[in-house]
């Protein structure tokens, strides 16, 4: 039941975010005036933005669509030939008594405004739906048809200039109600970035609360909300968000508050940098661990880490990036490598543990790292690293040449929007075609891995059509100063922004 309830929330913010990306109101009266308000404690998401703002997001697509949310995407591909094409537009999505319910005024071209009416959509955009018209109270209501696995009914018609939109024929005629009264509509005041383009308002209805108590994960009633503004083009954009409601995580038993940390030129970011993110962590309690799974991770046998040194550890800064070069054996594979400043003298006792393992006995010899008394690096049967100092701890798989001091770079090297603040609770950056060419690097390992007879455990089609999309995707950079407010930024990849003009 909490799978399905989540599976449905996810795809409704997802649906939203995605038809967002996607005649005339007299002046004076907003587009979203004509829009029903959701019943009090209802998940929702409102979206007020241009029609052209479909354009400048990143790629939504994924590999492997299937399971609950394939229809959805199914469905929302469909549809965006006609969402898409509006100037302007304002979409409510609600979640009520299990179903998705949408509510959406759009703004057309005046010719383009007149077809609608009529119930033809413009031949120039060459889509495969149409309008079918149904009988009934609404003089010129239509359904959408024609899309394929299309995710619900959807009903529109055209009054005073503009497109009313409905998931049932209930909903536009509520809507025309609205437009008619002229008041009792929704009515949001932006605060995040008032003079960009595009926001939306997401209150999950408290169902975050919900799903966490459930688990028994002590947290106080109440529910999320996230305002955002976003704008953009074809080369790439910038999203900013705010969040309210935080406060339900702060009850005992959860982790003490996060704190900002500065990310500066105490990590190595190493070329290729491929993938990284950073995160400030509170101390976590071991309860929470095993509930998150950590237990199945066997780490006390693996690497030495017991309840009392996963405490000593885990709170502080943590960076983990897929950069640099390893080894495995006699192949060549990007590098992983963690860093966790600040440790003291839990992180030397640990790097000088780590190499104390049974495992360890299949390591010839463990080299010194300068600047680094304890632990230190190997290079058979692979590239590992992990050693301490009072300041930093390094552990990862990762050939030690990126580890000198004189191939150090920054993070501000490749995350520019990281000089705007250098304190964050949390920041991540992806380089896509980067990330695409280490797919399929490692897709060419395990072809040679499996004609040794071996199963690399990889499924090489899903692999592939990973590198296809990631190739397409760009850099993407998120910077949180804090918990309850971010920034998105994304720069497409040439041949993305290419394909859209």
């Amino acid at each position: 039941m909490i799978r399905r309830a989540v599976a449905f929330l996810g795809a409704l913010a997802l649906a939203a975010m995605l038809f967002s990306l996607a005649g005339s109101v007299p002046e004076g009266k907003k587009l979203p005036a004509a829009i029903p308000l959701p019943g009090e404690g209802v998940p929702f998401l409102f979206i007020e933005a241009r029609g052209d703002s479909f354009s400048s997001l990143p790629p939504t697509s994924l590999p492997g669509e299937s399971g609950k949310a394939a229809p959805v995407l199914r469905g929302l591909r469909s549809l965006f030939p006609f969402l898409a094409k509006a100037e302007d537009t304002a979409v409510l999505f609600s979640l009520e008594r299990g179903r998705l319910l949408v509510d959406g005024v759009l703004r057309f071209s005046g010719e383009e405004s007149e077809s609608i009416a009529r119930g033809t959509l413009p031949e120039s955009w060459n889509s495969p739906l149409k309008g079918a018209e149904v009988s009934g109270d609404i003089a010129g209501l239509f359904e959408l048809k024609g899309g394929p696995s299309p995710l619900f009914p959807l009903y529109f018609c055209g009054r005073d200039g503009v497109t009313l939109v409905g998931s049932a024929p209930e909903r536009v005629h509520a809507m025309i109600a609205l437009l008619e009264k002229g008041t009792g509509g929704m009515n949001v005041s932006w605060s995040v970035e008032k003079r960009w383009p595009n926001h939306f308002l997401f209150f999950d209805g408290g169902l975050a609360s919900h799903f966490a108590s459930e688990e028994g994960i002590p947290v106080e009633p109440g529910g999320i909300s996230v305002t955002a503004a976003w704008r953009g083009d074809r080369s790439g954009g910038r999203l900013k968000w705010e969040t309210d409601g935080l406060e339900i995580f702060s009850s005992p038993g959860m982790p003490a508050k996060i704190s900002p940390v500065t990310w500066d030129d105490r990590f190595l970011a190493p070329e290729p940098f491929i993938a990284s993110f950073g995160i400030s962590l509170p101390e976590i309690p071991a309860p929470l661990f095993r509930k998150a799974g950590a237990g199945e991770w066997s780490l006390s046998e693996t690497v030495g880490i017991g309840g009392k040194e996963l405490n000593e550890l885990s709170a502080g800064p943590v960076m983990a990036s897929l950069a640099g070069t390893g080894k495995l054996l006699v192949f060549s594979l990007p590098g992983i490598l963690f860093q966790l400043p600040g440790r003291g003298s839990a992180g030397t006792d640990f790097a000088n543990s780590f190499w104390n393992r049974e495992w360890s006995s299949l390591v010839p010899a463990v080299e010194k790292l300068e600047g680094f008394p304890e632990g230190g690096t190997a290079s058979i049967p692979f590239s590992i690293v992990c050693a301490g100092n009072q300041e930093m701890l390094r552990i990862g798989v990762i050939d030690r040449d990126h580890l000198k001091p004189e191939k150090k770079k920054k993070i501000t090297d490749f995350v520019p929007l990281m000089k705007e603040g250098k304190r964050a609770v949390f920041w991540a950056f992806l380089d896509g075609p980067a990330l695409a060419e280490a797919i399929r690097s490692l897709a060419r390992t395990g072809k040679i891995v499996e004609k040794m007879g071996r199963s690399a455990g990889v499924n090489m089609k899903t692999v592939l059509r990973a590198s296809e999309v990631l190739e397409k995707a760009g850099t993407l950079t998120v910077i949180m100063p804090s918990p309850g407010e971010g920034i998105l930024e994304w720069t497409k990849s040439p041949s993305s922004a290419e394909g859209k003009r």
